[in-house]
């Protein structure tokens, strides 16, 4: 048995404390809190839970789980950046946010905002492109796949370095609503993973070289289509269910 002399002190590290920031029913949110509860996102804890609109369930969510959660107006920048200061957060989730995020907040949390999007940026993004509208854009320009993509935010809607894109089919027959449940299948898992590598301080690798996410069941297409995305600076990560 070493002596206690011998014996090294173990380094504990303070946790990663995130932000979430949501608008809606905060599905994606339930996503991050369940990865950190189990320790998929390793040494982090949600430490604050910021909505720009009350009586959402994303505020249920949080309240379920005992995180500090309110609700801020998106016209009120002052305030977010005050207690963003206050609670001493290290990393930004945008998780279902419809808001443009302060740009003191985006310069001060540079390449720390993580959002996650439901479709294959650099398409069918930007302003007004949000929820059901993506997926009837989607529909209605005629593409065979879309999905979800896990991106940092900046002073633009959409258009941050990509992370992690997880790609899905369209099928024939498909409605806006049948579209919007598929990709939401992956969409947690993309955001999990971009999360992940935000919290272990290796977002950097992911800039560099951007995961795309299929399901090895899906049709030979699909895989032809991720492949491509690979060819434009990707990683390929096949998986039976979809994420990662």
């Amino acid at each position: 048995m070493l002596s206690k002399t011998a014996k090294k002190e173990r380094r504990i590290l303070p946790l990663f404390k995130l932000a979430i920031f949501i608008s809606g029913s905060g599905s994606n949110l339930q996503a991050v809190i369940d990865a950190v509860s189990d320790g998929t996102i390793p040494d982090a804890k949600v430490e604050l839970v910021i909505s720009s609109r009350d009586g959402v369930y994303g505020l249920e969510r949080a309240e379920k789980h005992g995180i500090l959660n309110m609700v801020i107006d998106r016209n009120d920048p002052a305030r977010i950046s005050k207690i963003l200061e206050e609670h001493k957060i290290d990393g930004i989730v945008l998780a279902g946010y419809l808001s443009m995020i302060p740009s003191d907040v985006i310069k001060k949390y540079n390449s720390k905002i993580v959002n996650i999007h439901p479709a294959l940026l650099p398409m069918f993004g930007g302003k007004g492109f949000y929820g059901i509208r993506v997926h009837q854009a989607v529909l209605t320009a005629g593409v065979k796949y879309t999905g979800a993509t896990a991106h940092l935010a900046d002073r633009e809607y959409d258009t941050g370095d990509v992370l992690v894109r997880s790609v899905v089919p369209v099928l024939e027959g498909d409605t806006a609503e049948d579209l919007q449940k598929r990709v939401l299948g992956v969409e947690h898992k993309t955001l999990v993973c971009a999360v992940k590598a935000l919290a272990v301080n290796k977002i950097n690798e992911l800039v560099k070289n951007p995961v795309t996410i299929i399901n090895e069941q899906d049709k030979e297409g699909v895989r032809e289509f991720a492949y491509g995305l690979m060819r434009l600076g990707s990683s390929l990560t096949e998986t039976d269910n979809g994420g990662s």
